[in-house]
């Protein structure tokens, strides 16, 4: 494990390092900073950037968004694909065919529609539900599918309630579910937020302060927010590993005290 995690490092700084050497080249050889940025001038702008009180605002606003639409989602999908999977004749086809019209549904027409009903700060808001939602509910079914096939002939021996089997049996189930979710559902979330950001006007965020440096001509500037919205994703990408780690963790020796 150990060794496989050095490797998977080593190999990340090797790719970094490679990508950091084409785009320098790649810099120079068009020579022109508003097409194309070097790295340095990226990196000076970041330095900047983070001295200052806008940046953190910023940073601030869009994580308020995106972990609210992130938690709205994961609220509504988890119940609903338990209802689909565990109540197929009554919820499958609708949820299915509901699920799948809102996934073809661009998220402009949701920001345009919203826009007449609702706040602009709402309209960030719902457009990340509405987005979200639809991919973790595709997610979750698709799992307890998978373990409701697998274990049906022994909970057809053994009967238990529809709640006991949804909440005591699945749910320390579906951890790769979870992670798969909370990963996918966690990147998209930043980015449908700053794109909602900048379509919408928002005052404040990081869709604005990209939408800023792209009037003003600098390149740099919005490569540098860019940087900043990956590194965010980044981080809660990891922070999610560590909280679904340790939930199945107390989950499990939670049963093994209770046996």
């Amino acid at each position: 494990m150990n060794l496989s995690s050095t490797k998977h490092r080593y190999d990340s700084l090797i790719f970094a390092i490679a990508a950091l050497l084409i785009w320098q080249v790649v810099s120079l050889f068009v020579s022109n900073h508003l097409i194309v940025p070097s790295p340095l001038a990226v990196a000076s702008e970041m330095l900047v950037q983070i001295q200052t009180v806008t940046m953190w605002q910023a940073c601030a606003f869009t994580i308020m968004r995106a972990l609210t639409a992130l938690f709205f989602s994961f609220l509504i999908a988890l119940p609903l694909s338990f209802l689909a999977t565990f109540y197929p004749r009554i919820f499958r086809y609708t949820l299915d065919r509901i699920s799948a019209l809102m996934q073809t549904v661009p998220n402009v027409c949701y920001i345009i529609m919203l826009l007449f009903w609702t706040t602009r700060n709402m309209t960030v808001i719902l457009t990340g539900i509405f987005l979200l939602c639809p991919m973790i509910y595709r997610i979750f079914v698709e799992q307890l599918d998978v373990i409701i096939e697998k274990w049906r002939p022994i909970w057809t021996l053994y009967p238990q309630p529809k709640g006991v089997l949804m909440l005591a049996i699945c749910i320390p189930m579906l951890k790769s579910a979870f992670a798969s979710a909370l990963k996918s559902a966690s990147s998209m979330a930043f980015k449908v937020c700053v794109t909602s950001e900048i379509l919408t006007g928002l005052a404040n965020g990081i869709g604005r302060n990209i939408q800023m440096a792209r009037l003003d001509l600098n390149a740099a500037g919005v490569l540098a927010w860019s940087i900043w919205l990956v590194l965010l994703a980044w981080g809660f990408e990891k922070l999610w590993n560590i909280c679904i780690r340790a939930f199945f963790k107390g989950t499990t020796n939670s049963k093994n005290k209770s046996k």
